[in-house]
């Protein structure tokens, strides 16, 4: 278990340079309805989460977004829980810190490797920030 979670967080990392470099960043009257570009409709975000900023790679296929939500860490876990393989996904390793407050799961649907982090904002007491690394579906 220990190997497979650091094989995932190795993943996510590796993808990380190659991840880029056009950011862009959601209007402060963005709503749960906003999504970034090529966004797989698949991938659960919670109500009232406000899309912060994204990025589309120039060169590979990984795309993120940061999204803004207040909440109960603990409901947070539970909804990605749950959410993921209600979404069709196959969940993958998982590490969970509650003490810190760190959630990050890793899940599948056919040959795409996605991920979702749950982090404190570090701009709003109360409020978690969501990073969801994914790949767009093919179309």
């Amino acid at each position: 278990m220990r190997i497979a979670t650091t094989m995932a967080l190795a993943a996510i990392l590796l993808a990380a340079p190659s991840l880029v470099l056009s950011q862009t960043n959601a209007t402060s009257a963005a709503s749960s309805s906003t999504t970034p570009p090529d966004w797989d409709s698949q991938i659960p975000v919670p109500k009232g989460a406000v899309l912060i900023s994204s990025t589309k790679p120039k060169v590979g296929v990984v795309h993120s977004a940061t999204f803004e939500v207040a909440g109960d860490y603990q409901e947070l876990v539970d909804f990605y829980e749950k959410a993921i393989p209600k979404a069709g996904f196959q969940p993958g390793p998982k590490v969970v810190l509650p003490a810190r407050k760190v959630y990050n799961r890793s899940f599948t649907h056919k040959s795409a490797l996605d991920s979702v982090s749950i982090t404190p904002s570090t701009d709003h007491p109360g409020k978690f920030s969501i990073n969801i690394t994914y790949t767009p579906v093919a179309k």
